[in-house]
C-alpha cells in the first residue's frame, strides 16, 4: 500500500524546510496532487484514482482501513464524486464483512459516510443494535448516529425496542428516542425504568431530563429525598430535577459514599 501522507511529507522536506512556510502547504499539497509522479508509473495522485472504477475505489479503502494508513485524500474525492455508484458498494462492505478487525473498518465507513455527508443508513444501524447483548464501539457509534434520525425513524426505533430481548440494546434505544421529539410512550418506558430498576437509575434520570417534560418532576424529587440513594444517582437526579426547571433548597450530607468521598478527596 502507498502511504500518501508520507509522500507528501517526504515531498516537502525535498524542498527544504526554510522554503516552506505553513501558509504555503496547501497551495504545495494540491500543486502535488496533480503532478505526474515516477512511484505512481507517471501519474499524478489525483489521477491515479480518477482511473479506477467504483469497485477497484472501495477495495482500495478497505485495504488502507485495514491496513491502519491514512486513506488518501483523492482517493476520498474519486468516492465521493462517483457517490450514486460507489455508496451502496461502501454501505454494502460496512453490512457484509466479517473479517479481521470488522470492528475497525465498520466505524471507519460510518465515520467515512458521516464526514461525506452521505446518507446514513439508519435501517441498518437499527438492526446492529437489535443485535446487540453488550456493549461495543461500533454500536455505540450506531447509538450516536441514529440520534440524528429524527421522526421519521421514531417508530422503527419504537419497534426495535419493544422487540429486543437485550436490556443493553433496549437501553441504547431508549437513549436514541430521548434525542427524538417528545413521544408520550418514551416518555412512560423511561420512567418505569426510573421508578422501578435499581441499576442505572442515573442513566433514566438523565434521559427524562433530556426528554423535557415537567410530568417527571414529581418523581425525581420524592428520588432525591430517598434515604438509600447514592451519591452519583442522587446528582443525575438533580441535574435532571434542575434541568426541568426545579429548584433544590437543602442540599443532602454524603460523606460515607464513596463515590462522594472520593471527589473530596480529588478535590482536596
Amino acid at each position: 500500500m502507498i502511504d500518501f501522507e508520507q509522500k507528501f511529507i517526504a515531498y516537502l522536506r525535498s524542498l527544504g524546510t526554510s522554503c516552506v512556510s505553513e501558509d504555503a502547504v496547501p497551495k504545495l499539497y494540491l500543486d502535488w496532487l496533480n503532478t505526474p509522479a515516477q512511484w505512481l508509473c507517471g501519474a499524478s495522485p489525483n489521477a491515479y484514482f480518477a482511473n479506477m472504477n467504483e469497485a477497484e475505489l472501495i477495495a482500495m479503502l478497505g485495504q488502507y482501513i485495514l491496513a491502519h494508513i491514512a486513506v488518501p485524500g483523492p482517493l476520498l474525492g474519486s468516492i465521493v464524486q462517483k457517490e450514486e455508484k460507489t455508496y451502496p458498494l461502501l454501505v454494502s462492505m460496512m453490512k457484509n464483512y466479517d473479517g479481521e478487525e470488522s470492528q475497525s473498518l465498520k466505524i471507519a465507513i460510518a465515520s467515512l459516510i458521516e464526514e461525506m455527508n452521505f446518507p446514513r443508513p439508519y435501517a441498518y444501524y437499527i438492526d446492529v443494535v437489535a443485535d446487540t447483548s453488550e456493549a461495543d464501539d461500533f454500536t455505540e457509534i450506531c447509538v450516536e448516529q441514529l440520534k440524528g434520525a429524527g421522526a421519521a425513524y421514531l417508530e422503527a426505533v419504537l419497534a426495535a425496542f419493544n422487540a429486543t430481548d437485550s436490556l443493553y440494546a433496549s437501553d441504547c434505544f431508549l437513549d436514541v428516542l430521548a434525542d427524538m421529539p417528545f413521544d408520550e410512550r418514551v416518555y412512560e418506558n423511561i420512567l418505569e425504568r426510573f421508578l422501578y430498576t435499581e441499576t442505572n437509575k442515573a442513566f433514566y434520570a438523565s434521559l427524562l431530563g433530556k426528554l423535557g417534560s415537567e410530568k417527571a418532576m414529581p418523581y425525581l424529587q420524592e428520588a432525591l429525598s430517598l434515604e438509600n440513594i447514592r451519591y452519583y444517582d442522587y446528582m443525575a437526579v438533580k441535574n435532571a430535577f434542575e434541568a426541568l426547571g426545579g429548584e433544590i433548597d437543602i442540599e443532602r450530607d454524603f460523606s460515607g459514599d464513596k463515590d462522594y468521598d472520593l471527589l473530596m478527596k480529588m478535590g482536596d
